[in-house]
């Protein structure tokens, strides 16, 4: 273990056995035969320890390794060290409702659970109640629209005597029974709210407009173009609902068909609106209106028949006297949009 030039070993070889030593032998730490690798730059590149290792190797082993490593290269790749991998990462926030407004209570949140509820079965109540009084699904039916049936129908009402036919499209079973008809995407002159409900909409803003420009607007001034054309439309419909009872006719339409009809007026209002204001009330802008009124009361006449008039096979109700009669009633009602519009413009 220890070479004969050692001088320490000299000192303590010639004592006899047995007799102890004045004072051990100092401790000799062994020397390393290979270098310490790094660890750490072990860790972050692996192929120096690879080189390292390499140093030391036959040059027959060397020629392989190359070889070796081309095959392992991709595994170390995949499997070398990450820094970040193992970093613990932020705690991200969950996304609760009670957490980000700080109820972090349990009691609040139990609170807050309870008025969810609530508000739900609320909504629930609500819609059930409203349903009772409004038929959702026929509503729907009528704003089933499309851009191009809504630019044909502002054709419609500004030139109707263009139009050949107005009957309307009904759907079918596979029966061939009728199931109703059809929507207005699909017929131009199926009746429609979009357009009654933009037009008196935009006849509210028109007011509004015209008296700001001269230079007396109110609030109130809205609130009574709106309560006014509510309450024309609404005396239409009482009107038409009071001459169908006296002349025996039945009513087959629907409320939501009479609303759609008596709207249509708004929108020769507007055309007759915004001419007056950039023209002013010449003799122009009341010929416009005249053709606009002419205009909705010959469409009134041609849509309306289907209500007023019912067809040969309906029964008594289709004679001659009592279908004059009709005739007069539908008359009257196709002028009197004239005279409703007259007041509302003005």
């Amino acid at each position: 273990m220890y070479s004969s030039g050692n001088p320490n070993y000299q000192q303590y070889a010639n004592q006899p056995y047995g007799i102890p030593a004045k004072s051990p032998p100092p401790l000799q730490h062994p020397v390393p035969q290979h270098p310490i690798p790094d660890f750490q730059q072990t860790a972050t590149s692996p192929n120096m320890s690879h080189y390292q290792y390499n140093q030391g190797m036959p040059q027959q082993q060397q020629q392989q390794q190359p070889q070796q490593h081309q095959k392992m290269n991709p595994m170390m790749q995949q499997q070398s060290y990450n820094p970040n991998a193992y970093t613990p990462q932020p705690q991200q926030q969950q996304n609760n409702l009670y957490t980000q407004f700080g109820f972090n209570d349990p009691a609040a949140q139990m609170g807050m659970q309870f008025a969810g509820s609530a508000m739900a079965q609320g909504s629930a109540y609500v819609e059930k109640n409203f349903n009772r009084w409004v038929n959702m699904p026929a509503l729907r039916h009528y704003f089933n629209v499309s851009n191009s049936y809504v630019l044909n129908k502002f054709k419609l009402l500004l030139f109707p005597w263009r139009q050949s036919s107005w009957n309307r499209l009904v759907m079918r079973s596979e029966t061939g029974q009728m199931e109703g008809f059809k929507p207005p995407r699909e017929d131009i002159n199926s009746p429609d709210l979009y357009i009654p409900v933009m037009a008196v909409v935009t006849y509210v803003l028109l007011c509004g407009l015209s008296a700001g420009l001269h230079k007396n607007f109110h609030p109130e001034m809205l609130y009574v173009a709106v309560s006014t054309s509510i309450a024309v439309i609404f005396w239409e419909i009482a009107y038409t609902r009071l001459g169908c009872y006296f002349l025996s006719i039945p009513f087959e339409a629907s409320m939501l068909d009479l609303l759609s009809y008596y709207g249509y007026k708004f929108v020769g209002i507007i055309v007759t609106d915004i001419i007056r204001l950039f023209v002013g009330g010449s003799w122009f802008s009341w010929s416009l209106f005249c053709y606009s009124g002419l205009c909705v009361s010959f469409f009134l006449l041609r849509s309306m028949r289907y209500v007023i008039l019912p067809d040969a096979s309906a029964g008594p109700s289709t004679l001659n006297p009592q279908r004059k009669r009709r005739m007069w009633f539908l008359l009257t009602i196709a002028a009197l949009q004239i005279v409703y519009m007259f007041f509302l413009v003005n």
